[in-house]
């Protein structure tokens, strides 16, 4: 999970790099479609079988996973680097929310909403409320999607957790591309164009980070709970984030930083309060 949080972060970086020759819709398109062919060339050679069996869980993830994802470089495109990245990891906030309410529909119990736990979501929306500074001369308009990417993807990431209780992988994955081709081609092929040459170093980088990065996010969950994924993930954003200070030239604000960091201590206490559950028996991918 560490090693595919690094790879997220490094993926963002790379989709704003790639963002000054394409469109957002055509990076997405282009980082979906590699990813499925690479997953086709791999059942060609019989090196993965995809066998579907909880089809309601991988459909949930694939739509909230892919949209999400979209919604995630179109916000990457329109905003600084840090805001995207910050505002996409709220998504363990949202995951946490969103699996407590999936084990209190299960009947699995689970702790109520404590003083802390309120605290903690206030926190976080204050911390929103800093970055995003909603404010004539300072809003961004990728802040938006960024925020709604985290709503997206912490429902994908609770839905992910289910099914990789039933199935591989590779499974998840190649439905989760393939869903994302569906998404994004309406969005790209209205304005196509070929992107240049000088655009093939980030276009790599996107696809091959976000290759390594979803899938060893998806090996990860079989084995670890959601809240431990939660708070092991939120390295990508430090990743990310400092990947826009460094070498993007991105101001570093107090109150971004301050923002931030709400954000991201209001995801770890909320993830590391949420029930863990306990991984699946063996460890094939």
């Amino acid at each position: 999970m560490l090693l595919a949080a690094v790879c997220i972060g490094l993926q963002a970086y790379f989709v704003k790099l790639a963002a000054d020759y394409t469109g957002p819709a055509e990076i997405a398109l282009l980082r979906f479609t590699a990813s499925y062919l690479i997953v086709r060339a791999a059942m060609a050679a019989g090196w993965v079988t995809i066998n579907l069996v909880n089809w309601k869980g991988v459909a949930i993830r694939a739509i909230l996973g892919g949209a999400g994802n979209l919604l995630y470089f179109y916000a990457i495109a329109r905003t600084e680097l840090g805001h995207a990245i910050v505002l996409l990891y709220t998504y363990p906030i949202f995951a946490s929310l969103y699996d407590h309410w999936w084990q209190t529909r299960r009947g699995a119990g689970g702790a109520g909403l404590t003083l802390p736990a309120g605290a903690a979501l206030l926190a976080s929306f204050a911390g929103i409320g800093l970055i995003v500074d909603p404010s004539l001369d300072s809003f961004h308009l990728g802040d938006l999607p960024a925020l709604l990417s985290g709503m997206l993807v912490g429902g994908a990431i609770v839905s992910l957790k289910e099914s990789r209780k039933t199935d591989s992988a590779w499974t998840i994955f190649h439905y989760f591309n393939l869903t994302g081709m569906a998404l994004s081609l309406p969005l790209a092929i209205g304005h196509w164009s070929a992107p240049p040459a000088a655009s093939l170093v980030p276009l790599t980088g996107v696809v091959l980070f976000s290759l390594l990065g979803q899938m060893g996010m998806t090996v990860a969950y079989r084995q670890i709970s959601t809240a431990e994924g939660g708070v092991l993930s939120t390295v990508g954003a430090v990743v990310g984030t400092g990947l826009g200070i460094l070498l993007l030239h991105e101001p570093a604000t107090p109150g971004f930083l301050t923002g931030g960091l709400l954000i991201i201590a209001s995801g770890i206490y909320l993830t590391r309060r949420t029930a863990p559950i306990a991984p699946a028996p063996g460890n094939t991918p």
